[in-house]
């Protein structure tokens, strides 16, 4: 027979046991809607966006499993997050520094993007229209391909500007954001030339340089261009300076500058200088 005490650790053991039997059953699964985060530098301004990937399976996403009309996390679980370090435009939007959660309303041909300041939310949990920051429309595309899943990328960069992408399925849109670098750039040459006052045949260049690839007023990157060459005549100086006369329309005095160039390089053994000013001049020749 058994003793009382031992029958009451008996029946406690088989007791602990039934209840760690449920915990020791769980599995660790793979997410079905797998987080991720994408970083992405334009101009100085660092862009950071936060989702989750919900796959396809086989289902009709948009109009189906995303109702067209009907606003969307963009993602799965959480809110998607969007942080930008600077102020930016989004379609011509102004956007200010911070973080913010990315909704959007899909329909057939055009989408509504949202960017709204409530970021805590799991997935539409405590979104208020009232807080939105930015809304627009971006036009609904077909992919390229197809996207098991939801994929948010970071394309199109050139200068201070990139187009964000939204592709799942076989539906993409995408919208342009454009960094603050313009005006962070332009107010550095104007304090260091108009108010410093520095007279460095380098940071003219530059600001030279920086006007001729941004398209910006010829003049007066040509203005800076040949204070450059003035107080330093390299032959990268009086290479810019050639292009600028060129964009102006004054190929001959374009063709003289792309001469002292290719000389200058040729005595400092830059080959591909002499080269490419050649086939300049031979190009502006035929101009004259």
């Amino acid at each position: 027979m058994i003793h009382p005490f031992v029958s009451r650790m008996l029946a406690f053991a088989l007791l602990t046991i039934s209840l760690v039997r449920p915990a020791l059953a769980q599995l660790s699964l793979p997410e079905p809607s797998p987080p991720t985060t994408i970083k992405q530098k334009i101009g100085f301004t660092d862009l950071t966006i936060a989702y989750s990937r919900p796959a396809v399976k086989g289902r009709t996403i948009f109009g189906g499993l995303v109702p067209f009309g009907k606003i969307w996390r963009t993602g799965a679980s959480d809110a998607t997050i969007l942080t930008v370090t600077d102020p930016v435009t989004l379609a011509g939007k102004p956007l200010p520094a911070g973080s913010y959660s990315l909704f959007t309303i899909p329909n057939r041909h055009d989408w509504t993007i949202i960017l709204n300041k409530h970021v805590g939310g799991h997935g539409l949990d405590g979104y208020d229209e009232k807080d939105d920051v930015v809304r627009f429309s971006a036009k609904a595309d077909s992919s390229a391909r197809f996207y098991e899943s939801f994929t948010i990328e970071v394309q199109d960069l050139v200068r201070n500007q990139g187009n964000i992408y939204l592709n799942w399925a076989n539906t993409s849109v995408h919208f342009p954001v454009i960094s603050n670098a313009d005006e962070r750039v332009t107010a550095e040459i104007m304090d260091r030339i108009n108010v410093k006052k520095e007279e460095k045949p380098g940071l003219y260049y530059q600001a030279a340089l920086y006007y001729f690839d941004q398209e910006r007023d010829t003049k007066q990157a040509l203005a800076w261009a040949a204070k450059a060459v003035e107080l330093k005549p390299a032959f990268n100086y009086l290479h810019l300076q050639a292009k600028l006369l060129a964009r102006t329309g004054d190929y001959k005095g374009a063709i003289a500058a792309a001469q002292k160039s290719a000389q200058a390089a040729q005595q400092e053994k830059f080959t591909d200088y002499v080269t490419l000013n050649n086939r300049l001049i031979a190009e502006w020749e035929k101009k004259l």
